[in-house]
């Protein structure tokens, strides 16, 4: 296995990381189709960079990261790892290539959102806005394991939500770390 460069792949690579963004991205829902799944690897190669996790030929996963702030924050936008493959440390290394990179460019801050639009934690389905800071305290996952639980092991902690973000009742969480040099 080896980590690369997206924006250096040839376009059969880069049609992988659409068709992964379409089949392998389940929660929250990711692209519905692969047109739409492609302008999305065009913007993020375009707008900020991507790593790509290849054996072989066969793209097993992939990272973006998004400037914000003059650059001082980088979204980390999107990560998807195929199905068969999650579970063996991937997502996590292509994570740390993300931060290292992140903060190669300048990064003081490394962010992400991870949507709930399916139900499945304690922020859906409620009106947040009664107390958004209670409703963040009290935030865990209904038992279908939801991609907020992940991130922490990787020194991300919830920083905010964005009620109604996908339609009523359905949050974005945001999550942050420090970016380390």
């Amino acid at each position: 296995m080896e980590i690369v460069d997206l924006a250096c792949q040839p376009e059969p690579i880069r049609a992988q990381a659409a068709v992964l963004l379409v089949d392998h991205f389940d929660e929250p829902r990711g692209w519905p189709t692969v047109a739409l799944a492609r302008d999305e690897v065009v913007r993020v190669l375009r707008d900020g960079f991507a790593r790509a996790m290849l054996d072989g030929e066969v793209l097993l996963g992939w990272i973006g990261g998004q400037p914000e702030y003059g650059g001082r924050v980088w979204e980390l936008h999107p990560l998807v790892v195929r199905r068969e493959d999650r579970g063996r440390g991937l997502g996590r290394t292509l994570v740390g290539k993300f931060g290292a990179e992140a903060a190669r460019r300048g990064a003081l801050t490394l962010t992400l959102g991870t949507d709930d639009d399916s139900g499945m934690t304690s922020l859906a389905g409620v009106d947040l806005y009664g107390d958004v800071p209670r409703h963040i305290a009290e935030l865990h996952d209904l038992g279908r394991g939801h991609p907020f639980l992940f991130y922490p092991k990787l020194g991300f902690v919830v920083t905010g939500v964005m009620p109604d973000a996908n339609g009523r009742g359905r949050p974005d969480i945001y999550m942050s770390k420090p970016a380390q040099c």
